[in-house]
């Protein structure tokens, strides 16, 4: 039986139909998935670590991504790596930590990424502190911040519900 011209057109249709490339739809989620990788590692929150407690605040303001000083009852670490102890802090008679702005002006030379470009540059710290640390020391490790050109510090507290 010979076919119409109008079947051999529809099945010229239905064939080309049923190639599907696959290879721009690969693509397109390939880059979002590294899109939602790269973008939930900035988060909102900066967690504490257990062995530190922090006082409790009622704020509203979320924190930004800043260079971290982190003060336990035994050290202090800046970005996470260890700079002094809190007790030699504590019986120092200078008003400022020479460790700690020679860790902070080696993290201005040692820049890797945009990220970390935007950090340093922004020129903010956020103290984690136990809140059994004393006073003095805390302000000797702000005087050093703030020697070494980091003018705006905050110190990070749990924030608790507003009491409206």
């Amino acid at each position: 039986m010979n076919k119409s011209r109008r079947l051999k057109r529809m099945e010229r249709s239905r064939k080309s139909v049923l190639k599907l490339n696959l290879t721009s739809l690969m693509d397109v989620f390939t880059i979002l998935v590294f899109f939602l990788l790269f973008n939930s590692a900035s988060g909102d929150v900066l967690e504490a670590p257990r062995e530190i407690k922090l006082p409790d605040s009622a704020i509203d303001a979320k924190p930004r991504e800043t260079v971290v000083v982190l003060v336990t009852p035994t050290q202090v670490l800046v970005q996470g790596r260890l700079v002094a102890s809190t007790p030699e802090i504590r019986e120092s008679k200078e008003m400022g930590v020479p460790a700690i702005k020679e860790h902070l002006e080696q993290l201005e030379l040692n820049i890797i990424g945009i990220s970390t470009k935007a950090v340093v540059e922004a020129k903010e710290i956020t103290v984690l502190a136990d809140k059994g640390i004393p006073f003095n020391v805390l302000k000797k490790i702000m005087s050093t911040c703030t020697s070494a050109g980091y003018g705006k510090i905050s110190l990070a507290v749990n924030q608790k519900a507003s009491q409206d």
